[in-house]
């Protein structure tokens, strides 16, 4: 997080006349244009902030509404703004105005309270693609950084695990192109165990926090390394796939590092046909009663759980008072009419953190699937969706548009991504009431005291106290990577 925490960004632009409308074409015209209408500081250490400054006349003036806020003009276009360190404990603002002959433009300022005063905010962009995971309580969060070698083409890896309660980074590695290629972090425990997955070898690299590593072997009776995808709070359960002998993907489960059960499947797969790809095993509650997978079988991404795995609880599909299978009659190329099974039905992909901690609710989307008007075309659309394991009642929440259920509390308090590609921006929903309790920042800003950029939740601890979730950070090519951020408690001092 940079320094100066701009943390809201508005091209702002007045224009102030003199003496109301005018005909006469040689009347000055007094105005200020400001690059930035707001701006939010750290409690202590900002760094100064240039402003640019557009106005008519050309001598304008800049004074601020408060002792703790300096301001200079530094040259003909530019305002420099500081503060004070805030000692108050709470968050402050003030009001710059910035003036030319009549017009007059003011800029909001806001600063924050030291971090050992309120809830500190963190982002991850320093990891590779930003990618990061966060471990069940929030204790941990993990990924890597690499570093291009003088030869150009080999890379170095380094591990990082940080230490989220004492806001301290702990850096592994290096790690070598030619052992491993980190690719993707897909989970780590509350212990420290940070799993990554190779993307040279196949299967993951898992590293505890002393920088000890060790690859999940396959297991016996399997053909593939295994993928790691979730790990329960006191780290006895980890949660995964492997594919199988018979040539199909299960769901497993580890208990204390050793391969404990392959999950059952149901007996077709989502749109009602015999499995032939298999489930991927994605999440694990906090507590480790519940468990839950995807199908992974074309577009199926069908969302499937296990409520009493540890007592032989058979596979059912989540959301499934709203799964209907459909059979269609579709045209080939050929003009040939054929059976197209589609279904509607709650699906998620690769997403590992939609169960709430104690598997109460699961998130996901409701996803209706049918073909369109020509017969060869599929056309689908989703909305946000919650289920109640409990009740195995499904609440659909149609109100904004396409979206993506990310995560849920025991409380049944939903966490919604706005659209299904490159989500940018959320809104929190109570599923209980189903009433809107507004946008991602807004509900930081009522729970937590704090401003934090447009982004969306992907997991809060069950605690409440630690908040996790993604950005969206474009650049000027074009590419796009989603960082991750986290709100967590004040630093104790």
């Amino acid at each position: 997080m940079k320094k100066n925490a701009i943390l809201i960004r508005l091209a702002a632009a007045a224009l102030v006349l003199s003496g109301g409308c005018t005909t006469n074409p040689a009347e000055e015209v007094h105005y200020v244009n400001v690059s930035q209408a707001a701006c939010s500081f750290l409690g202590e250490g900002s760094e100064p902030l240039a402003i640019v400054v557009d106005a008519a006349p050309a001598q304008w003036t800049a004074e601020p509404g408060a002792s703790w806020v300096k301001v200079e003009r530094t040259d003909a276009t530019t305002l420099t703004v500081t503060v004070d360190d805030n000692d108050t404990g709470t968050e402050r603002s003030a009001d710059i105005t910035v003036q030319a002959g009549e017009a007059v433009r003011p800029i909001r300022v806001y600063q924050l309270p030291k971090d050992n005063s309120i809830a500190r905010y963190r982002t991850t962009n320093t990891f590779d693609n930003g990618t990061a995971v966060v471990s069940p309580s929030g204790r941990y969060v993990g990924g890597f950084e690499s570093t291009l070698l003088e030869d150009g083409n080999t890379f170095e890896f380094w591990p990082v695990i940080i230490d989220v309660e004492a806001d301290e980074r702990i850096v592994l590695g290096p790690v070598h192109q030619s052992l491993h290629m980190l690719h993707e972090p897909h989970a780590i425990s509350d212990q420290g165990l940070l799993f990554i997955a190779d993307g040279q070898n196949g299967g993951q690299v898992a590293f505890d926090i002393t920088g000890n590593s060790f690859v999940p072997e396959i297991p016996e009776g399997y053909k593939t390394l295994p993928e790691i995808q979730a790990v329960s709070a006191d780290g006895r359960y980890w949660v995964g796939y492997s594919k199988n002998n018979d040539g199909l993907h299960y769901t497993l489960v580890w208990e204390d590092g050793v391969l404990a059960k392959q999950l059952p499947m149901p007996d077709k797969n989502f749109v009602g046909e015999d499995f032939w790809y298999g489930i991927l095993g994605r999440g694990i509650s906090a507590d480790g009663s519940v468990i839950y997978g995807t199908t992974w079988e074309n577009w199926d991404f069908g969302m499937v759980y296990w409520k009493d795995w540890q007592n032989g609880g058979q596979a059912e599909y989540v959301g499934k008072d709203v799964h209907v299978r459909k059979v269609e009659k579709a045209l080939d190329s050929q003009g040939l009419e054929y059976d197209y099974y589609c279904a509607d039905g709650m699906i998620c992909q690769a997403n590992r953190t939609n169960i709430s901690p104690s598997g109460k609710w699961i998130a996901g989307s409701y996803r209706t699937w049918t073909l369109a008007e020509n017969r060869m075309d599929a056309v689908t659309s989703q909305v946000a969706a919650f289920y109640d394991v409990e009740t195995e009642t499904t609440v659909i929440v149609d109100e904004y548009g396409e979206s993506t259920g990310t995560h849920v509390t025991d409380d049944g308090i939903g966490f919604i991504g706005l659209g299904s590609l490159g989500i940018s921006s959320g809104r929190v929903y109570d599923c209980n009431t189903r009433t809107d309790l507004g946008t991602t920042q807004e509900w930081v800003y009522d729970n937590y005291g704090i401003i934090i950029p447009n982004c969306y939740v992907t997991s809060i601890s069950p605690d409440g106290t630690v908040v996790f979730g993604r950005y969206l950070e474009s650049s000027a090519g074009g590419h796009m990577k989603f960082p991750g951020w986290y709100v967590a408690p004040p630093v104790a001092e």
